[in-house]
């Protein structure tokens, strides 16, 4: 079957891209190097338990993001839910673009919107490159 080992090699992928910028945003919300690197292992988990769904979906990167969100906020509160309060799209492009110095493009792909939602959400000379 040809559509499975496509599917784990798109995983493989994805969680080679991401891990980084995801355990740096966790890291800087949680403020613990290991509870970040918790949070992150667990969204790659869920991650992986429903990858054949989100890949299927219309933004695999916007879910993936709202699963390490939800993990950020089990490890801020420290229970079984997510518990962060609202959220906020353009603080969280802001936090990746000055915070972790990702360019706007790297912006959309961690979020999974499109590079103009980003230039959106940064002020004008957050459409750099870098």
């Amino acid at each position: 079957m040809r559509a499975e080992p496509a599917a784990l090699a798109a995983f493989a992928a994805f969680r080679e891209r991401h891990w980084e910028p995801y355990l740096h945003y966790a890291a800087l919300r949680i403020g613990q190097y290991g509870a970040a690197e918790r949070a992150v292992a667990a969204t790659f988990t869920e991650l992986a338990v429903s990858w054949t769904t989100v890949l299927g979906s219309s933004g695999p990167a916007a879910v993936a993001w709202d699963m390490l969100h939800d993990h950020i906020g089990q490890a801020l509160c420290g229970c079984c839910h997510p518990c962060l309060p609202g959220r906020s799209l353009h603080l969280e492009a802001q936090v990746l673009h000055r915070r972790l110095q990702l360019s706007s493009e790297r912006v959309a792909e961690v979020l999974g919107i499109s590079v103009e939602d980003v230039w959106g959400l940064l002020p004008s000379s957050g459409t750099s490159k870098g």
